[in-house]
C-alpha cells in the first residue's frame, strides 16, 4: 500500500509545526502558572496606609478640580450640538 501524497523522504518530528504547537501551547499555559506561584508564593505586596487627613482632603479637592474641567469641554459641545450651533453664554 503507498501513500499517494509522500513527495519524499518522512521528516524529523521536530521540524513538523503541528508538533510545535500541540507541545509549545501547553508548556506555555504550565509556565505561565509556574510564574504565578511564585508571584503567590513569595507574598503579599506590602500594603499602603492610608494618607493623612489633610492629604485626603487636598487629593479630594483637587481631583474634583480637574473632573469639573475635563468635563467643561463635553459640555459645551453638547449645548452646541442641542441649540444648532447659536452661541449662549456659560453660566
Amino acid at each position: 500500500m503507498t501513500n499517494e501524497h509522500s513527495t519524499g523522504p518522512a521528516r524529523p518530528a521536530w521540524r513538523e509545526p503541528y508538533v510545535w504547537l500541540v507541545v509549545g501551547l501547553p508548556l506555555s499555559a504550565v509556565l505561565a502558572c509556574l510564574v504565578t506561584a511564585v508571584f503567590i508564593l513569595r507574598g503579599p505586596q506590602r500594603l499602603v496606609s492610608e494618607p493623612k487627613p489633610e492629604v485626603a482632603r487636598a487629593l479630594a479637592q483637587e481631583i474634583a478640580q480637574s473632573t469639573a474641567a475635563a468635563h467643561q469641554p463635553a459640555l459645551v459641545g453638547r449645548n452646541h450640538s442641542a441649540t444648532g450651533g447659536v452661541r449662549h453664554a456659560s453660566p
